[in-house]
This record gives structure tokens, sequence and C-alpha cells, in this order.
């Protein structure tokens, strides 16, 4: 359950908690941090921690990229402060007697650091508080259990990688009866490090699980998020396997999804999405119809990778373009439920999103959407998205995404100059690291034949 510090202090001098981990996000959504013991953060660090601002302007692979006002050679890598917000702290479960508690990045004079997942999904939440309204969202993640390790694919090179399982079974009984032994300890750690789990499934592809998350107020989902990826994949390696959330870890398999879910509550605290009869308020058209109109805008968050591309072809369940529908699983943009369960499931991000970006820009259209009143483009696809000839088109590839969210004047309006400049080079260094790697797929098809 959460610990309040009080109740650290209790548990560090009862030797039940020793170890403190204070953590953050980097712009990919991995976890940084440091341990620290227990009484030394109690005794100073609660504050803040010292952290080097390279944290936030590192590539995939930890490269030192160039283009940051933030960080870099030419501002010597300054510290920034990870400042504990004590609401976060919660045990640790997978690990004994450890703690861990979520930071703000913040700069040495205490101002926040603008580009930090964290406080840009802050920054919307604002946004629509003054609106009168507060998002609750939650995550349904997915991802592969491969039967490797990772020095065993160091080794093989990257390719020819096996799988947990060799044959379908998605959706039965059996296959996750044979995942319990990974699937019962993760359940069990996320509910005692107070991350609600609803369930855990086997997916269409062999070796594909699926977790979903209890909804919470928008902050705490995307806290809980980022938890949960990391349990995956500290569990999975203490079993001698390897948990990916690439949104496509390999052609022949399909691609792991992160839709997300997120419903509206009014300062009444009853939902704005549902007029009370199952209909949907004018206020959800709005959100939807900001959400289709600047989708594009904010597709760099919804798709960050090169690889989250070689998910969203048609006839997968993953979207080709942008529609939307009631209860329909081939669009971007799905409206199901009712009452204060009355929400939109967005269905375009892959696994491999950073949720603060994703719900931070989910919030920044939809919003823009009820302030302006903006209408869908279309009225909702009842039949197969995928048939369909019209719709807006999402982005081809990164590299279109970057240059659409670094042109756009939504995204300055919303997020601003500095954010939106940070991310547009995110974009661009990512896609220059990839662009010239020769790939086993290049030699596989033109070492022979060339």
């Amino acid at each position: 359950m959460s610990l309040a510090l009080e109740e650290l202090r209790h548990l560090a001098k009862a030797g039940e908690i020793d170890t403190v981990i204070v953590a953050d996000t980097d712009m990919q959504g991995r976890l940084f941090g440091k341990r620290l013991t227990a009484s030394h953060f109690l005794e100073r660090a609660s504050s803040g921690v010292a952290t080097c601002s390279v944290v936030l302007g590192w590539g995939q692979d930890h490269s030192l990229d160039p283009g940051y006002r933030l960080t870099g050679w030419e501002t010597g890598f300054p510290d920034f402060n990870s400042v504990p917000d004590l609401a976060t702290f919660r045990r640790y479960a997978w690990f004994p007697r450890t703690a861990i508690v979520l930071c703000d990045a913040r700069s040495p004079g205490g101002a926040p650091i603008a580009v930090s997942p964290r406080q840009i999904l802050k920054a919307q939440l604002q946004r629509a508080e003054q609106q009168g309204l507060a998002p609750f969202v939650a995550s349904e993640l997915e991802l592969f259990l491969l039967k490797e390790t990772p020095d065993s694919a160091d080794e093989k090179g990257y390719v020819n990688l096996q799988p947990k399982h060799r044959t379908l079974h998605p959706e039965t009984v059996i296959r996750t009866s044979e995942d319990e032994d990974y699937a019962a300890d993760l359940r069990t750690a996320l509910e005692h490090s107070d991350i609600p789990v609803e369930l855990v499934k086997a997916e269409y592809s062999p070796g594909q699980i699926e977790v979903n998350l209890a909804y919470a107020a928008a902050l705490d989902a995307a806290d809980r998020h980022v938890l949960m990826k990391t349990a995956c994949k500290e569990l999975a390696l203490r079993k001698g396997l390897i948990a990916t959330f690439m949104a496509k870890w390999h052609h022949g398999f399909g691609g792991s999804s992160c839709h997300v879910h997120l419903s509206m509550r009014g300062p009444n605290g009853r939902s704005a999405f549902d007029q009370g009869d199952g209909k949907m308020t004018p206020t959800l058209r709005h959100f939807v119809g900001g959400l289709i109109t600047y989708a594009r805008d904010f597709f760099l968050f919804y798709a960050p990778t090169t690889n989250s591309y070689k998910r969203l072809v048609p006839n997968t369940f993953a979207p080709a373009r942008l529609h939307w529908g009631v209860d329909n699983r081939t669009v971007a943009f799905r409206i199901i439920g009712n009452g204060i369960a009355k929400r939109v499931e967005n269905r375009v991000p892959g696994a491999d999103v950073n949720p603060y970006l994703v719900y931070a820009g989910m919030l920044a259209s939809g919003l823009e959407g009820v302030r302006n009143k903006i209408e869908p483009p279309e009225e909702g696809l009842t039949g197969n998205a995928y048939a369909e000839s019209g719709g807006i088109p999402i982005p081809r590839n990164l590299a279109e995404a970057t240059e659409m969210f670094a042109a756009s004047p939504i995204v300055a309006a919303t997020l601003g100059s500095e954010v939106q400049a940070h991310y547009a080079n995110f974009g661009r260094q990512t896609q220059a690291a990839l662009e010239h790697k020769v790939t086993d797929a290049e030699r596989r098809v033109l070492l022979l034949d060339i």
C-alpha cells in the first residue's frame, strides 16, 4: 500500500524498508533514478536528489544526442533536482525491503523543468481543471515474453529470438495457466505496490500477454503505467525471460498496443461524457472532434519510434486512418461504456509509448476541441474502417510525424515552444539514429541477389 513519510520512518526503524528508489522517467518512458538507504532518504534526500540533465536528452540507446537547450556538451550537462512527490510513495514489492517514490524535475532555483514528461502531463491537467474537467485514465498494455536472456539475445545478434510459446492460444485459460508462474507473481507484486490490476490474459500471438490496470486519476494512472512496465521487465529477467514492449518485435507476429481509455468528470463529480441515458454529451463529441482534428499534430507522442509505424497496418486491430465509432474496434477512437465509465479509447498508441506524453497529447487536443466546440469531421463508423477510403490518414513514418509536430501551431499553443522544440529534436535524433543502420532484413533480401 502507499507509504506516508512517517510510515516509512516507522518501517525503516523496524527494518522492513531499508532501500528507497528515487525515480522519474526519461523521454522514452523508462524509469531512471537512484537507490538510497532509507535512513539517508529520510535525513536529507526527501527534499530532492541531484540528477544529470542528460537523462532528458539521451537517445533510445542512451546516446548523447545534440540539439537540446536543456542539456549537452555546450551547457556542460548540468544537474537538475529530482524532487520526490511524497504522494507517490509505495512499496516496490517485487524487491524485498524496498520502496519507491516518483519525482518531479526542477531547476536548481525550484522551477519545474517544462520538458520533463511528468510536467508536460501536469500542465495539461491544469488546463483541464480550468475547464472544470477531471480526466481519469486506464492503460491496456500488451507485451511479449521471449524465451531469451539479454546475453542470449546479444549472442544471437538479436535475430532468431524465440517467443515463450510457439502456438496460438489467444484468450484461452490453458495458455494463461502456462504463464501463471509469471503472471501470478506480477499481479501480486503490483497489488502490493498499490498498482491495482484488473486482469492478465493471453493475447493473440504466441508469447503475447495483456495486462489491464484499473482506471485512476490521469497522473496516478501514468505513474502506475511506468511502474507496471518496470515490474514486467524485472520479473521476467528473474525468470530467465525477456519482456519486450516493442510495438512490433517481429514482422511475423502481431503488434503490441497500449490502448488508452479516458473518461472525464465534471465539477459535480459526474460523467462529463454521458448525458445520463448512455448518449454522448456535447463535451464528448467535441473532445473526439479535437482528438481527430489534431491527432496528426500529436502523433509523435502516440508513435515515438521508427518501429511504431510497423504496427499501424490495416486489418490488424491497429488503426490505419483517423476514424471514430461506437464500440468499433476497427477505428482509431472508440466510444464505449455508460455513466461514469463512458469513455474514449485511443487505439493508436503502441506499447512503446511514454504514458505521460500520450495522456498529455490526448488532453491537449481533446480539450482544444471542447474549448472551440469542434465537431468530428464525420459521423461515427459502424462498419469496417479498413474498407473505408475516407478519413484522415495517419503519418506514414516517424520523420513525417516529427515534422508535423515541429510545425504545429496547436502544439506550440498547448504545450509551449520549449516543449515543442525539445521533442521535435527527440524525433529527429531518434530517426537519425536508425536510418543509416544496415538491418538483417536488408542482408536477407539483398546479400546474394545484388
